[in-house]
Order: structure tokens, then sequence, then C-alpha cells
């Protein structure tokens, strides 16, 4: 047994050198039987070499017929324990490397969606920023300064986020403060805000532009539509560990599907949030002849980080 484990090592490296074929191959196979029979014949000269040192000649009968026949067998027997072995550990780790690389192509995929969304939202919010200030200077250019101040002011938060998956809530906070204070001075007493904030939601992570988007959505498709304006309602609600953000106009909520715009902001807020938080996290979407309303859950950064490992430990 000693005598065939060294020559397992052989084996090992024969089995490195011709891998297991993906499909049918004769000469693989074929060249296996070669290596089993030269295995045997290596393993018999071995053993009976030792014996015969040991003893000082060769034992009677070693030579007949049967003998030899049940020893190669027992060589082949060997060889097939030690090949099959080493083909299942390389299979193994072929498909563990498999699995590393699509994990890690997945990744860079998402992460490349999520890059394109990054590219599209600063200059979406930018253009829609630029149209506000186009009304202000046409119709109220007294305003006009202090909007482009403000204007200045959200910026430089767009600038600031750089990429990074998730900010503080307080960031996001109070860049949808001054995105709707931007606003109120286009519409004034026609756009309605009340806002609602658990203490505890100062403690949370969130997607930069999560709660901006779902304000000027609310804005655009339900306050600029109508000449009376509307209202809009931001409630942050801490409950078992997660924050709940909800974002609910008074506008015509039926017509919401039809704008491409709007369905880009869903869209990439529900990618952003799968990216960060995994299936733990999602978008509802409420819609009725009196108001749209939308919100997003999402747990604490705690969870989080547990995903994050387990997903690391699965790779």
């Amino acid at each position: 047994m000693g005598t065939a484990g060294l020559l397992g090592i052989a084996v090992w490296q024969l089995c490195r050198r011709w891998p297991w074929p993906l499909g049918f191959n004769l000469n693989f196979y074929l060249l296996q039987v070669a290596f089993a029979l030269l295995y045997a014949v290596v393993w018999i000269v071995a053993v009976d070499g030792l014996d015969a040192l040991r003893r000082g000649s060769l034992a009677p009968g070693l030579w007949s017929l049967p003998v030899l026949a049940r020893q190669l067998m027992t060589g082949i027997w060997f060889y097939t324990i030690f090949a099959g072995v080493s083909y299942a550990i390389q299979t193994r780790s072929r498909l563990h490397e498999k699995e590393t690389l699509t994990a890690r192509v997945e990744a860079q995929a998402a992460a490349a969606r999520l890059d394109a969304i990054r590219a599209r939202l600063n200059p979406h919010f930018l253009f829609n920023a630029l149209h506000t200030l186009a009304a202000l200077v046409k119709f109220r250019p007294a305003m006009a300064e202090g909007a482009i101040e403000r204007l200045g002011d959200m910026l430089r938060y767009t600038l600031k986020e750089d990429g990074r998956e998730l900010v503080e809530f307080s960031e996001e906070y109070d860049f949808t403060r001054q995105y709707l204070a931007f606003e109120h001075l286009r519409y004034e007493d026609r756009l309605k805000i009340d806002i609602q904030i658990d203490e505890e939601s100062f403690n949370f992570e969130v997607p930069p532009f999560s709660m901006q988007t779902l304000a000027e959505n609310a804005v655009r498709h339900a306050i600029s539509i109508r000449p009376e304006g509307g209202s809009i309602w931001i409630k942050c609600k801490c409950h078992d560990g997660r924050l709940t953000v909800t974002v609910r106009d008074d506008g015509p909520g039926g017509s919401q599907d039809n704008g491409q715009s709007y369905q880009f902001g869903l869209r990439s807020l529900r990618e952003r949030l799968r990216s960060a938080y995994g299936h733990s996290a999602d978008v509802r979407i409420q819609s009725a002849p009196e108001g749209f309303e939308v919100s997003f859950d999402i747990p604490s950064l705690e969870s989080r980080v547990i995903r994050q490992e387990q997903a690391g430990a699965q790779l």
C-alpha cells in the first residue's frame, strides 16, 4: 500500500498533465488504459523487488501466471482509485473556478450597469434643474439669483457622490430638502410639502438620489402638470431595524406610467437597491385616481454587512 501511495503522486501529476476532456475523446481513454498498465507493471516490479531485497531472493511461485494476473489487476485497481480521486478533485476545482469567474463577471456587469445609471442620473437631474431655472429667469427673474445659489449647493452633492453605492441618510435628506426648496421658488404656493422623519432614520445609509428621485418624479408628474399644483408627503419611518421611505402625491396617479423619465427613475432606484441590499430591499408602487405613492424598504447597515460577508464566504 505504501508503494502504491508513492506511485499515486505520479498519477496525480499525469492527471494534471492530461486533464479530463469535456467531451468523448477515444485517445484520452486509450492513454488512460496505457497508464494503468504501466502503473501496474511498475508497482509489481517495485513490490516484488522490495520483497526480494527483504528475503534475499524471490518468493517461490511469484512469477506464476495466476499471481502475476492478480497483481496486475490489483495495480490497475490502485491506478483507477488514484486517477479517479485526482480527476474528481480537479473537476471540483474547475467548477469552483468557473463559479468564481461567473460571480466576478456578474459583479462587474452589475457595476457597469450602476455606472451607466449614475452617468444618466446626474445629467437627468441637471436637465430638470436647468429647466426650472430657465422658467424662473423668464417669469420670476428676481428669484433666479437665489435659485442659482441653491443649484450650486445641489451640484456639490452630485460631485461629492462620486460613484458611492450608499451615502448617509442625512446627506440624501439634506439634498432632497434643497431640491424641494429649489422647486418651491418656481411653484411657490402651488407646491405644498409635508415631511415626517424618524430620528432613527439618520442611522441608516441609502443610495444617492433615492429620496430625491421620488420627490423629483412627484414634482414633475403631479405638481407641474396642474395649474393648481398639489401636495407631496414624504415620510421616513423605522421599525424592527428597517427604514421605510415613502413619497406620496395627490396628482393623477393613473397617468404616471406614461413618462419615460419616471420609469427610468424607478427602474434605476430598484437596481441600485438590489445591488446594495439584494432581495431584502425593493420598491413598492401604489397608484390610484387620488394620488400616487412610491416607497422603498431597506435593512440596517449591520444586515447589509452580514449579507456581504455571507456572499464572500460563498465565493
